[in-house]
């Protein structure tokens, strides 16, 4: 018999679409399913439709409870599951219907604690990178980087992408865990550490480049956050240094970028700025090619005179997290 797979929903003025989502749960090709609903203190409809929908299927776990943070909602969702297996749903996404057997097939024939999908964000496209040293493999053992075809990755090609956000994205939804990962680890207020925590304690992980879950809005993480979680990242994997970096400018540019054009105070703006043109001065020429134009141009302009570019900022192209 096959596994049981526990579906953590955490739920949050969802009203708008979280039939949606509940129906692609229920609907999944693969039973062996516990849905573990939580609604965080919900203050529109979303407390009646999981009323409502629990009924319908012995599948169906709720909770309701005071709003204190997905962090918490997904702990307590995690206290109740029962499968050996794990994965996390937003209560505004909906995923394919074969998403979690493909996910679980993907644990069966690989030996890895962790199975990933692509996302899709609103209606764009998945996007797709393989880095030169990713392995991946196909049902007769060749290497491709074609759609669909598995991929394994060790831990620091795991990381590496997540760094250069092209395949894998920072968030714990379209992923199946084996469950005990999460023995010794614990959501909080900011999980932008999380995946990469869970991907140093897994023995590989498998990706799939099927787009396979919808999300509506992505998951934000503070810029300083990240900036911390890749200092750590530098200081245990001294072959990760340079998209560690890269991805530290890239953050260090979000931070002067919305402060800028929000009119927002900038914390620590001094240090950042020191940060930033270290990197700028010794690593330019290895990082310029993962930036995208619109990061080239800020990053030049920045660099060159921070005044002139507080000034010209906001009528410059705009700088987008996943640009």
């Amino acid at each position: 018999m096959n596994d049981l797979v526990s579906v953590i929903v955490s739920i949050y003025n969802d009203e708008k679409n979280l039939k949606d989502c509940i129906i692609s749960l229920i609907g999944q090709t693969y039973r062996n399913l516990e849905i573990i609903l939580i609604d965080d203190g919900s203050t529109d409809g979303s407390a009646k439709i999981c009323d409502d929908l629990v009924l319908t299927s012995s599948k169906m776990k709720l909770v309701h409870r005071m709003h204190s943070g997905l962090g918490d909602s997904r702990n307590i969702g995690l206290d109740m599951a029962t499968g050996k297996y794990v994965t996390f749903v937003n209560g505004s996404d909906t995923i394919k219907n074969d998403m979690i057997e493909t996910l679980y097939k993907m644990m069966q024939n690989y030996p890895v604690d962790i199975a990933m999908c692509s996302l899709i964000f609103g209606s764009e496209q998945p996007k797709t990178y393989i880095y030169p040293s990713t392995r991946a493999i196909n049902t007769s053992g060749n290497y491709s980087s074609s759609s669909n075809t598995v991929i394994t990755l060790s831990h620091e090609d795991a990381i590496r992408q997540l760094l250069l956000g092209k395949t894998l994205t920072n968030t714990v939804c379209g992923i199946l865990f084996k469950k005990e990962l999460f023995n010794s680890i614990k959501f909080s207020d900011d999980n932008s550490d999380v995946v990469v925590k869970l991907i140093e304690l897994s023995k590989k992980t498998a990706f799939v480049n099927m787009p396979a879950y919808h999300c509506k809005t992505a998951e934000t993480f503070s810029n300083s956050s990240l900036i911390n979680r890749d200092i750590r990242i530098m200081k245990l994997y001294p072959n990760l240094e340079i998209y560690c970096q890269y991805d530290i400018l890239k953050n260090i540019q979000n931070e002067f970028y919305d402060a800028i054009c929000n009119n927002k105070p900038l914390i620590n703006a001094d240090n950042m700025y020191k940060m930033f043109m270290q990197i700028v001065k010794e690593k330019e020429e290895k990082i310029s090619p993962f930036l995208s134009y619109r990061r080239k141009a800020h990053m030049y302009l920045m660099a060159d005179d921070l005044n002139t570019y507080k000034r010209i900022c906001p009528v410059l192209p705009e700088l987008s997290q996943n640009d």
